[in-house]
């Protein structure tokens, strides 16, 4: 299958001293699959694989929701 690019924001909904930390862990993660990928201001661009990036943003779902998110938004 062809490479896509995604952009992804997850903005969780933890305490506001919280954001940045909840945030890198997701950035961790994305640094830990190996995949190309560029932080920007407002959003993450990935760029693989469509299944494996949606499994991606799966993860960082859960990663947020796993650090006391009560939701979480992603767009």
């Amino acid at each position: 299958m062809a490479k896509i690019t995604l952009g992804l924001q997850v903005l969780p909904y933890v305490p506001e001293e919280r954001l940045y930390e909840v945030v890198d862990k997701v950035i961790a993660y994305l640094d830990s699959c190996g995949i190309k990928y560029e932080v920007g201001a407002m959003e993450t661009t990935m760029e693989g694989e469509l299944e494996e990036l949606l499994e991606i943003v799966k993860k960082a779902q859960e990663i947020c929701v796993e650090e006391g998110a009560s939701r979480v938004v992603s767009i």
